[in-house]
């Protein structure tokens, strides 16, 4: 088992943007008031009901399994650590994507906008073969890699940037004769 990496850095980021809650408890709720009503009351849910197993397998995605994983497990988690950064999009990253110091050229805060850029927010690419993990805002930093770039949205730009060239130096004096 290899040697556990100190975490200089690490940033946690959940949805916050109250329109994606507000549409998200929604259709659960409906989901919810679906089900009750034709499940339980035995009473059809809509002018065209669905059979009760579409029902049911709807009411599990979309009342249980999606709310739960969206607002109770989705996060963005950005680690700075003695190799590199290191980025998890949980639920859809199963361990964490590495960006090690060797392949960073360079880096740098900016401000840019997730829907003209990259076609709005999460793990996102667009036509220039850039890509963007994002959870929220318009802050982020652009990593210039060997062979592509890499936005991270932040919530604190410049502390990450301060921590990624921190550790990139300490590394490189580290590694020199």
């Amino acid at each position: 088992m290899g040697k556990k990496e100190h975490v200089v850095y690490r940033e946690v980021q959940r949805p916050r943007q109250i329109w994606i809650w507000i549409l998200v408890i929604g259709i659960a709720i409906m989901m919810w008031y679906g089900f009750i009503q034709q499940i339980i009351l035995d009473t059809p849910f809509g002018d065209k009901p669905a059979p009760n197993g579409v029902m049911i397998v709807l009411w599990l995605l979309f009342g249980v399994i999606f709310p739960v994983l969206f607002l109770g497990i989705m996060k963005l988690i950005i680690e700075v650590r003695e190799g590199g950064l290191y980025i998890r999009f949980i639920p859809f990253h199963f361990q964490y994507k590495k960006y090690l110091f060797k392949d960073i050229q360079h880096c740098e805060s900016i401000i840019y906008s997730p829907l003209k850029r990259f076609g709005g927010w999460g793990i996102r690419f667009n036509i220039k073969g850039e890509i963007v993990y994002n959870m929220s805002g318009n802050q982020g930093i652009e990593l210039n890699l060997r062979n592509k770039t890499v936005v991270i949205g932040t919530r604190r730009p410049d502390e990450l940037i301060k921590a990624i060239t921190s550790t990139q130096q300490k590394k490189n004096k580290s590694s020199s004769p």
